[in-house]
């Protein structure tokens, strides 16, 4: 990938974090929710300008779906992250060890990769529905993840076919050994 594409991938998660990071979750801040709430909607109007940017570039450019895939996996973790966080504030004990928005992070990105170190985990129903749906989801992004690599994969085999390459067995050129 060059240097923009990793620059916008880097932009669209970097905005969605942000956002994560600013949405008010605690109810009772005063002065700080009003200026979190502005803050938060410019974030989410410049996140979805840049979301919707990478999905019409995804569109146009095959090349590009990967790029796609970086940028819902971003919004899926951030979204989930903000659910069990608020879930937390607002029904305290329904996810044991999770107190700040990093410990959110941390659980959903444990909670995806199947890792489930124990530190942090899901107690109450509404925390372990959430969990679920959280699974379920994940699931689609892998098979989608699994179905890229393997169309991407058949694509550069077809490509290496029409030009006359050989290939080894793992589906790489032929080298010279």
């Amino acid at each position: 990938m060059d240097g923009t594409r990793w620059l916008r991938l880097g932009t669209v998660v970097g905005l969605l974090l942000a956002l994560f990071m600013t949405v008010p979750v605690r109810p009772g801040d005063g002065g700080t929710t009003v200026v979190r709430s502005l803050g938060a909607l410019l974030l989410l109007v410049l996140a979805t300008a840049v979301l919707l940017w990478q999905l019409r570039l995804t569109a146009e450019d095959g090349d590009r779906r990967v790029d796609g895939l970086v940028a819902s996996v971003g919004l899926v973790v951030m979204a989930f992250a903000l659910g069990f966080y608020a879930l937390e504030v607002h029904r305290p004990g329904e996810v044991a060890g999770l107190t700040t928005r990093v410990d959110a992070l941390y659980f959903t990105c444990s909670t995806m990769l199947t890792i489930g170190y124990g530190d942090v985990h899901a107690v109450g129903q509404g925390a372990r529905v959430l969990v679920l749906v959280q699974m379920l989801v994940d699931i689609v992004l892998v098979a989608a993840a699994g179905s890229l690599l393997a169309n991407r994969l058949r694509e550069r085999a077809r490509a290496r076919a029409r030009r006359g390459e050989p290939e080894d067995v793992a589906g790489e050129p032929a080298r010279d050994r």
